[in-house]
């Protein structure tokens, strides 16, 4: 495998991903831009992620807990949703061949890896009274699925038999920080509305690093690792009808302490052993602002647009000294519903957002949905796609022998299907 770092600012960060598998080694769920402190643009809805992500200005029954609690006053009678998302991540690692002159040949793959990963969202929101409402959510907010695994084969083309495997290696992360909220909505007047949640998060995060080393025993080694954590925070937000057809929304989630015992247990021809240590998380807060345009049309059509900024750069890690030195994020989101005369609303979105590990890297996002009436509820299907392109170290050193660059193109591709129901009554 290999050392994944993608500039200075990473390597001081000691990530996440490295202090729970690599110590002994020195916006996606499955992304290796993602796997240091985890990804947070996670699935929360089929309408929701149709529309871009978008719901600071615009009503999402309990997932406002989350969006921006303002909206829940806003609730009427009860609103339920729940459903889940399956994540299809592609990465595959490029190193650039040269002819014996010098020249550069062609970016030939040297790892390939396809992987899946589910994620689901549950929310229930009712209104009490004409003013007040309230909503309880169950979502993920930071999601460290990734996967990574490699062949070291023989390059002798002589040896027998040949491309021998050499040396098996797998690195792996897998959990989420789930965030489960309660929250309350006020509608002050006709105009403006008042909110607030409060969320508990939990989780186990677990990692491995596996080295099979055919030819030597010795070179074999294994390391797992298992983080339980908690935390608490605050989302408080207002939404305002500034116009008869515009809607401002915005919400501030507070800073979020997450902690909790990380157990590590190293495995080597000579034995094993584990160690135990706390290890704590300060994220950042984070801030949504958004508006809500509905045209003079019939149907029924809805734009919305908002940004979303995280304060990365201020994120801390109790087992680093110093500052993580993370890049502070944008996250630019667009979306449209449409419904038509039958009743059945068409979705698209768009997502343009930055990566708080590398500053030089973000992806786009396209995403699409429709819904169909059923019963007195709906049901919802969402699709969406990106990909990005990075430099990365290698995450093993290489055998004596093997002629590599420092740092690999990293390609991934991302695409999501997710389906969930709304029911009112």
């Amino acid at each position: 495998m290999m050392q994944n770092k993608h500039n200075d600012s990473r390597i001081r960060g000691a990530a996440l991903a490295v202090v729970l598998v690599l110590a002994a080694t020195s916006v996606f769920a499955g992304s290796v831009l993602d796997a240091d402190y985890g990804s947070t643009g996670n699935w929360l809805s089929a309408e929701i992620n149709a529309m871009g992500g978008t719901g600071a200005a615009v009503d999402r029954g309990g997932f406002s807990t989350v969006l921006n609690p303002a909206h829940l006053g806003a609730a009427t009678g009860w609103r339920v949703d729940g459903g889940l998302g399956l994540t299809q991540q592609h990465e595959d690692r490029f190193q650039p061949l040269w002819d014996s002159f010098g020249s550069f040949v062609v970016d030939t793959a040297i790892a390939s890896n396809r992987h899946h990963y589910f994620d689901t969202g549950f929310a229930a929101a009712k209104g009490f009274g004409t003013r007040f409402g309230g909503g309880v959510s169950l979502t993920t907010r930071y999601d460290f699925s990734y996967d990574f695994s490699e062949q070291i084969r023989d390059p002798d083309s002589f040896s027998d038999p040949r491309d021998q495997i050499l040396e098996e290696r797998s690195l792996g992360l897998d959990g989420a920080i789930r965030d489960l909220g309660l929250g309350a909505g006020w509608s002050v007047s006709d105009k403006l509305s008042l909110g607030i949640a409060a969320h508990y998060l939990f989780g186990t995060v677990t990692g491995e690093v596996l080295r099979r080393d055919y030819q030597n025993d010795a070179g074999s080694s294994s390391r797992i690792s298992e983080w339980n954590a908690d935390g608490l925070s605050v989302t408080a937000g207002f939404s305002l009808a500034a116009t008869e057809r515009v809607t401002l929304g915005a919400s501030l989630e507070s800073p979020v302490d997450v902690g909790g015992k990380l157990e590590v247990t190293t495995g080597t021809a000579a034995g094993t052993a584990a160690t135990s240590q706390h290890l704590g998380i300060r994220y950042p807060r984070r801030v949504r602002a958004g508006l809500a345009l509905n045209p003079r049309s019939d149907p029924r059509t809805v734009f919305t647009t908002e940004v979303v900024w995280s304060e990365w750069s201020q994120l801390e890690n109790s087992t680093v000294d110093g500052d993580v030195m993370l890049e502070n994020t944008l996250d630019y989101r667009v979306g449209v519903e449409h419904l038509f005369y039958n009743g059945v609303p068409v979705r698209f979105g768009f997502r343009h957002a930055d990566y708080y590990a590398d500053e030089e890297v973000s992806t786009s996002v396209f995403s699409a949905g429709v819904a169909f009436p059923y019963v007195d509820g709906m049901i919802n299907i969402s699709a969406d796609m990106g990909k990005v392109s990075s430099q990365q170290a290698h995450f093993f050193a290489y055998p004596e022998g093997f002629d590599t660059e420092p740092t690999s193109r990293v390609d991934e591709t991302h695409f999501r299907l997710g389906a969930s129901f709304t029911y009112a009554f």
